[in-house]
Order: C-alpha cells, then structure tokens, then sequence
C-alpha cells in the first residue's frame, strides 16, 4: 500500500522512461485514465460558464446584477395598517449603446412608445460611452409586446422592481422618496432606510383618513385667500403621535425630481416661522407656573410700552385694566409684555429650552429645523418673544409646547412612528395641572365668548380651546408688513384634552367675504372647525352639552370677561 501511494509508481506505471514492447497497451490504458480527470473537470467548467451566460440578462452580464435574489423593500404603513409605499414589479426599456446597429434609426423607431422624451433626447442618450442606459420603466404589457416587435438589437426589456406610493402626493413630504437604486433619499424613507431595506414594515402614527381631510381643508383655506402656502397638523396630546402632517405645496413622490425646490420643501418640519400670538399661550403659562401672576390678577393696557427706541401697541387697544383671561381672549401685547416682566429673560428661557424650542426636534425625519434664537436674550428680546416675535421655530415645535401647556402640563417628544399598545411615552413635567387646567380655560373662552378672536373655530359640542396668531415675514432681515403668516392651534374636548390641531396659511390677501381682512381668525380659524367636525368621528370623540355641571368642573369657575360674567365651557 504504502508503495501504491508513492509518486515513483505512478510515474512508472503511467509514463515509463523506457516502456517494454510487451506493456505498451497497459500503459496507453493507463495514460487515458490519468488524463480523463482534467479533461472532465474543463468541460465542467466550460459549461457552467456557458449556462451562466445563456441565463442572465444583458444588464445583469454587464453589472453582474441578480435583483431576482434581492430582499424587497419593506412597505410604510400608517398606524391603520393602510399601504402608504410599497415595492411593486416593473419591467425597465434599457439599451446597450455598443450593440446598437444605428442609433438614429433606433431613436426614431422608439420615439412613438417614449411619450415622455423627444426623438433628439433618446438619440442622446443611446449615444452615450456606456453599456448601460435606461431609457424608461413601468412598461406595461402592450408596449413590451410592440417593443419587442421592433427587433432592434440592442434594445433589451428586464424585469426590475420600482417604489410606488398609491396615494400620491397625500403624505409626500413625510414619507420621501428613494433614488433609482431604491435607496431612500428624504422623510422616512431615509431616516428609516435600514429598516426598510432589511424588508422590514415600518408603521407610521398618521391616519391616512385624517391626513387626506386636513390636507383637503388647507388647500381649501389657500385656494379661497389666494395664499401661497399652508401647514396642517394634528398631535395626540395623550401619546405625542402625529396623526397628521401636511405641507403645502407639496409633490407627487411617484416623481419626485419632476417637482419644483419649493414643493419639495417641507415647511411643516424644516420651515420656520415667528409664532405670532399663538406663543401668548405659552406665555401665560409660564407666568402662572412661576407664580408671576395668578388668574384673579389685573394688569393696565392703557397705554402702549416703551422700550428704548420701540413702542409696544396692541392691535384693538382698550382704556381698561384686563384679567389674565382678558389678556388672552383680546390678545393683548401690552399685558403679555408686562407679564412676562415679572418672569424675567433668565427663566423665559429655561422654558422656552425645556418645552424643545431651543434646538432641532427628534422626528423622526432629517427635515428638522434648527430654531432661530435672539442674538442676546435680554428684556427687549423677551418681551418681543412674549407676544410670538424674536423666535422662529417649526410649527411642530410650536405644536408640542403648546399641547404641554394646554394638556397635562407634560412635554411628549412628537413622533412619526406608531406607539405599541400599552406603551408610556417618555414625560418631563413642566406644567401643574392648575396651570394645564387655567391655560385650558382661558383658551376655550378665546374660541367661545363673543369677544374672542377665534370664534370661527368653534364646532358645537366638541368643546374647542385655541388661539389665533398673525406674524409679519421676515424679509432681508426686516418686516415686511404686507406678508403675513396666519395661524390658529385649537385643541379639544377642552374638559380632556386629547387632540391638538394647527393650521397656518402663508401669505393669505383680504377677500370679499372677509371684508378685506386675512388675519387668522378669517382664514384659519374657519379650518379648526371644519377639521373638528370631519376628524372626531374618525377618532370616537362624541358631541357633549356645554353646559353640564360635571364638565364645568374641569374648567375654571366662572370669570368676567367685558363686564360680564363668562362660563367657560357653556358658551
């Protein structure tokens, strides 16, 4: 055996250096057996090349590509299980401009089956030093049959896979966009890519049906002020969900690149703007928090306030002294000024920093903005802030402070994503429940007594609390006094609060119907109502009778508003 094994006996055995006459047919025998390994293993191998090229696609022989192997991108969801994007079967028109017979024939033969490019575009594109050219996808049926029918060489159809978005251009701005290589390259798409590339669902916290509802009523709000742009978003007070976030003007995600920079931008998230006398929310809150005035107390807006070299006025100025309700319900910049006085620039700041307002948000989106904060945060620049000037932040920041102050007194991070049952969001306590509650309070007086600037938000039996806000744009570093952004926040049931609506329309111009006027008590707060009224079925929120005793007990006694006696909620 151990000879059998030696290399000498083969050597011997199969080439001999001087072969006998008698053994000539053996060693034949021999050197056939030894030579039919290699000869196999070659032919093996020439044939598993020839299948391989025989089977992949021109693409795939070029780029080495086997889509059919790869994992399908995950669908986006909203918390209802419904398809938002979702990775669908195409078939892609392609060609190999190195086998092309004439590329001018070619060009000319394709051009009836690429509506969407011109004969010169196509021959441009077959003309390219490459081997690879896409020339469209999504072809359907009919036109792959006549395609093929042309048999132009060089010509080749691949299946291949697309993103699709069913629903357009509904939540475009928080969903994205992938790239051709279906890498994602805005919103969830690619804040989420990881995920979504592991084909993995990723399940959002918006309700399509209430999306498309507040998308719808913007629009509306928009098309009827002939403005120019708009924001809709609806925050679960109790969770910190988005249930919605509209941008307007937005894009269809099918085709992105086709949109221009400013549908593209995403105002809701990325935009920032002064939040006006929405922020007189925030304001009083934080004065009745640190116990610089309580609801009983008065403050004199007779006359208008001087700092340094500015004046301080209010928009319907009135020779009396107001309550803290007061101040809120006419909206006053003299009482909010004077206010925030006795808080001090130091601790307004420390609020403005607890409640988000100070840095980016952690949506889960990249389209966060960075907040514009005053060069020095002194008097001047706190009293300005008091009354919504001097701090720019997103309207989703502006929506989360102000569901602290006007909920449970508890900041909830908003978030895209949907919360599992059961699941307890992370709270920082800013705000005592008799804060919560008086904020409440007053801000449901502001939509339900008659000298409030949002009775137009009120929708009957669902207890709606708000506030209006006008803000001048800032343009070339100054105010341009003659483009505004209107705004109105609203939440409801006031008696327990659970849902928080904002609306904001940029650049809205006086119509007839408004008498000339574009403030947001004309233009936004008209969409508060119509968004109740549509959105709290969907949501199980029933109609209540104001006046009941028990719900009169979440809200603060009765208080004078003009010389009157005002019930809170039974107005």
């Amino acid at each position: 055996m151990k000879q059998f094994l030696q290399w000498q006996y083969w050597r011997a055995y199969v080439w001999p250096d001087k072969p006998e006459p008698a053994k000539s047919r053996q060693i034949a025998r021999g050197r056939l057996r030894f030579l039919s390994i290699p000869a196999a293993l070659c032919f093996i191998t020439i044939a598993a090349q020839a299948t391989n090229l025989s089977v992949f696609t021109a693409d795939e022989r070029i780029y080495g590509r086997k889509t059919q192997d790869a994992i399908e991108r995950g669908p986006i969801l909203d918390r209802r299980g419904r398809l938002i994007a979702s990775t669908v079967p195409v078939m892609v028109l392609h060609a190999d401009p190195e086998k092309l017979l004439n590329p001018t024939e070619t060009a000319a033969k394709l051009n009836a089956y690429l509506p969407k490019k011109t004969e010169e575009q196509i021959y441009h594109l077959l003309k390219r030093k490459t081997r690879y050219v896409e020339l469209d996808r999504k072809i359907t049926p009919k036109r792959h049959a006549d395609i093929l029918q042309l048999g132009l060489p060089g010509i080749y159809i691949t299946p291949a896979t697309t993103r699709l978005y069913p629903h357009g251009r509904e939540a475009a701005h928080l969903v994205g966009a992938v790239d051709i290589d279906g890498k994602g390259i805005a919103g969830i798409e690619l804040s989420q890519n990881a995920q979504l590339a592991a084909g993995q669902p990723v399940h959002l916290s918006i309700d399509l049906g209430i999306q498309a509802i507040i998308r719808r009523t913007v629009a509306e709000q928009i098309e009827k002020f002939e403005a120019i742009g708009g924001v809709g978003l609806m925050l679960d007070m109790k969770t910190g969900e988005l249930l919605s976030m509209v941008s307007l003007p937005d894009f269809d995600p099918n085709h992105m690149m086709a949109s221009t920079d400013d549908a593209r931008f995403h105002q809701a998230a990325k935009g920032v703007f002064e939040m006006g006398s929405i922020f007189k929310i925030l304001n009083t809150a934080i004065a009745l928090e640190t116990g610089a005035v309580v609801p009983e107390d008065t403050i004199d807006v007779r006359k208008p306030m001087r700092i340094g070299r500015f004046t301080i006025n209010d928009y319907h100025p009135l020779q009396r002294d107001l309550n803290i309700s007061e101040i809120l319900v006419h909206s006053s910049n003299i009482g909010s000024a004077q206010m925030v006085e006795r808080v001090g620039p130091e601790t307004q700041k420390a609020y403005m920093d607890k409640l988000g307002l100070l840095r980016p948000t952690a949506l889960e989106i990249p389209e966060n903005a960075l907040p514009l904060l005053p060069d020095r945060w002194g008097r001047l620049a706190s009293i300005t802030i008091a009354y919504g000037h001097g701090l720019s932040v997103s309207p989703v920041q502006a929506a989360a402070a102000i569901s602290a102050a006007s909920g449970t007194g508890d900041y909830i991070a908003p978030t895209l994503l949907k919360r599992e049952a059961g699941h307890v969001p992370e709270r920082v306590r800013i705000f005592s429940a008799d804060t919560a509650k008086a904020v409440r309070s007053m801000m449901r007086l502001v939509v339900s007594h008659k000298s409030g600037t949002g009775n137009f938000a009120d929708a009957p039996g669902y207890l709606v609390g708000g506030k209006t806000g006008t803000a001048e744009k800032i343009i070339n570093k100054g105010y341009n006094k003659k483009s505004n952004r209107v705004s109105f926040v609203g939440t409801f049931p006031a008696h327990d609060p659970a849902y928080l609506i904002f609306v904001m329309v940029d650049e809205p111009k006086g119509q007839k119907h408004s008498y000339g006027y574009a403030t947001a008590g004309w233009v936004a707060a008209p969409a508060i109502r119509k968004i109740v009224e549509q959105t709290a079925p969907l949501l199980g929120v029933t109609p209540v009778m104001s006046a009941s005793p028990a719900l009169r007990q979440t809200l603060l006694p009765a208080v004078m508003i003009d010389g009157e006696e005002a019930i809170h909620a039974a107005f």
